[in-house]
């Protein structure tokens, strides 16, 4: 989903992690878009960094509480030498989410090089760089139609199969008064905690759809509805777009939000506002 009007940032700088590297490991391989290289393996380097916690490994001098080198090794072989793709873009990328679902890592960068890539002229090789990562993300859901707690089990349940999710966490559900002065009848919302691969673009599309099988029916602001899902945190990221704004442009004025939100994070700071979601919600109380 592209949006010409994004502003996106990270508010707070990246914070130093321990790091494996397996540097320019040869796989040979059928990828590429002309019909020679999809039969004739060709040479591709592969330099993983894979970004994880490995000081108690260290500590302990433990074999089984780091990532071994070798099975590193083993699954970028397999993965290369069993698939067949267009674009080394797309192979970098896919080991790179092959390589995060498999180990306990925050983050991985792929360097991957083609040194055959089938054009004229002297160089040395081709190459791209693909940086995939977990991103933390806080969810707010709520329904006021039907079977309310039905709709939330069924977005939890969506969300938890998604194999780019993983690590999914519900607070308490809330009973809660309708909001904006348009709907009718009580809610039940609750918050969710997520990591996942997704962007924050891709992940809007992925809520949407699961709005949508939750037979969310768009007719009015603020209106009733069976199940409706916003992101509340995506990270320490702010996002200003016409369809997606991140922290959540109105979560402090929104008891049901802050509530089951104090459950999973209330030391989690607002990027922009500068005050926790427990402060935020002491606020709120001070307020009604």
């Amino acid at each position: 989903m592209q949006n010409n009007n994004l502003k996106y940032k990270k508010i707070k700088p990246e914070l130093h992690m321990n790091k494996i590297i397996l540097k320019d490991f040869e796989v040979k391989a059928c990828h590429g878009c002309n019909p020679e290289e999809k039969t004739n393996p060709q040479r591709f380097l592969f330099t993983a960094e894979i970004f994880y916690d490995f000081s108690q490994a260290a500590k302990n001098d433990d074999l089984t509480k780091t990532i071994s080198y070798s099975d590193v090794k083993k699954t970028l072989k397999s993965f290369c030498e069993n698939n067949c793709f267009n674009l080394i873009e797309t192979l970098a990328t896919r080991a790179a989410e092959v390589l995060l679902k498999k180990y306990p890592a925050k983050k991985v960068v792929v360097q991957l090089k083609k040194p055959d890539a089938p054009m004229s002229g002297v160089f040395d090789y081709v190459a791209v760089v693909a940086e995939k990562e977990w991103h933390e993300v806080y969810l707010a859901l709520g329904s006021n139609l039907g079977d309310k707690n039905a709709y939330l089990d069924f977005a939890i349940s969506r969300l938890k199969a998604d194999d780019n999710i993983k690590d999914v966490k519900e607070s308490s559900r809330y009973s809660t008064a309708p909001y904006g002065g348009v709907a009718t009848g009580e809610f039940v919302n609750s918050a969710v905690k997520i990591s996942t691969l997704y962007s924050p673009f891709e992940l809007l599309s992925v809520i949407s759809q699961i709005e949508t099988g939750g037979e969310r029916v768009r007719s009015e602001r603020w209106g009733n509805r069976t199940l409706d899902i916003d992101v509340i945190f995506y990270d320490d990221c702010v996002i200003s777009a016409n369809d997606l704004c991140v922290p959540h442009i109105d979560m402090q004025n929104r008891a049901f939000v802050l509530e089951p939100l104090c459950e999973l994070c209330p030391n989690k700071l607002h990027p922009i506002l500068k005050k926790r979601v427990c402060e935020l919600k002491s606020d709120l109380d001070n307020r009604r």
